[in-house]
């Protein structure tokens, strides 16, 4: 399987990018998603997606660097911090300035990283009465990078008009293109 290659990035044309952002390729922007790179720059990997309603914002000391295949869920407020690759920020999640998100970690929906905290590589983090609860080793960074390669999919479906579900085979087959993604880039 294919994964489509564009570019230039898919950004819908409800969502907002301006100031110095710097896309890979196959990036996608979708509804509502605003990028505002005002202070600072803002650098998204390839296959990158930011999902509706997220926002993206700098500071003049704090940039943000999004390493290739993460996937920014609806409603995430990234602000200033540095996320690794084939990392997943769940629906609704905070992470704010300085903070650095290691590579294959998966934070849950609802999550606040707060300014400076370090989560190690591969790490499952999920809220935990008002704080959060960090699990090394727990993550499944292969769901994450299938979620970008569908995002990929959705992105070229989406400039064709074709709005359908996906079938169950091609779901299994965005797993194990990721599974040897994953191997690639040794995370």
């Amino acid at each position: 399987m294919q994964i489509p290659y564009f570019e230039k990035p898919f950004i819908h044309p409800n969502a907002t990018s301006f100031g110095m952002v710097e896309f890979g390729h196959g990036v996608s922007i979708w509804p509502g998603a605003v990028l505002r790179a005002d202070m600072n720059y803002i650098r998204l990997g390839n296959y990158v997606n930011i999902q509706d309603n997220s926002t993206l914002h700098t500071d003049s000391r704090s940039p943000i660097d999004i390493g290739d295949y993460t996937l920014v869920g609806h409603n995430a407020m990234i602000h200033g911090c540095i996320i690794g690759r084939a990392v997943l920020i769940g629906i609704g999640s905070i992470i704010l300035d300085k903070a650095e998100i290691g590579d294959g970690s998966q934070i849950a929906a609802g999550c606040m990283i707060r300014g400076g905290k370090k989560i190690p590589p591969r790490s499952l983090v999920v809220p935990s009465n008002g704080d959060i609860k960090i699990y090394p080793g727990k993550a499944k960074p292969e769901l994450t990078v299938a979620g970008c390669i569908e995002y990929a999919h959705l992105a070229e479906r989406f400039q064709k008009g074709i709005f359908k579900p996906f079938e169950e085979e091609e779901e299994i087959e965005f797993v194990k293109h990721a599974k040897l993604l994953l191997k690639e880039l040794k995370i």
